[in-house]
């Protein structure tokens, strides 16, 4: 019977040490070869965020200060996303923005410069500034770090208040992205309103995902 209750704890202990396992990988994922850059918007403990004027990308390290995510940005279009070491403050879901547009997942950093996504022109996910979008990768904004609705998120959702966003300017600080900038096509009513990366099922992205997936299933 002892010998009996042995066997069933150690079988338990290592399915528990194989679903950790599994767990490790899949919320960590692979690098790119040669960085720590994770190959997917996976979670991970961030320490510290720099936006790079420079380059126009988000850097996101974890807690040893190896650069997990980059993400394409648009910072201030007259330099005035400005040098410095801040902390962020204020978390909003949707906020409403100078010029009464809106931003979907903000995140406060100095004041009035904040990380967020690309503008919306009302207070729904259709209503996207589509040429905004494609302006991604170049200063556009007035001082805000804009990105992609899932790399807001990601922000949004991996850091917390307090966490240090350091804003530099430095041409040699340069990553891969953690995915190549993605462009909206202005010509095509249907989709122009939606960001390309929102999960909203409601997006004609999503749909068309989702209805092609079907098709494949009945083949």
């Amino acid at each position: 019977m002892k010998e009996k209750i042995i066997r069933s704890l150690t079988r338990i202990t290592l399915m528990t040490s194989i679903v950790m396992l599994m767990y490790s990988v899949r919320a960590y994922a692979l690098p790119v070869p040669g960085t720590g850059i994770l190959t997917g918007l996976l979670p991970c403990p961030v320490s510290s965020i720099t936006i790079n004027t420079a380059t126009e990308q988000v850097i996101a390290y974890d807690l040893n200060n190896q650069p997990v995510q980059v993400f394409a940005c648009s910072t201030g279009v007259h330099g005035n996303t400005y040098v410095g070491t801040y902390k962020t403050s204020n978390y909003y879901d949707w906020h409403l923005m100078n010029g009464g547009v809106y931003s979907r997942y903000a995140v406060r950093f100095n004041n009035h410069e904040l990380m967020h996504s690309v503008p919306y022109y009302r207070h729904s996910p259709d209503s996207l500034e589509y040429r905004q979008f494609n302006r991604l990768g170049t200063p556009a904004s007035a001082g805000c770090c804009r990105m992609a609705l899932a790399d807001a998120k990601w922000i949004y959702d991996n850091t917390v208040p307090g966490t240090i966003v350091n804003v530099v300017k430095d041409p040699n600080l340069v990553y891969p992205l953690t995915r190549p900038i993605i462009k909206v096509d202005e010509s095509n009513t249907l989709t122009r309103g939606w960001d390309p990366t929102d999960t909203d099922p409601r997006s004609p992205y999503n749909a068309a995902a989702a209805g092609a997936a079907g098709a494949n299933q009945l083949m």
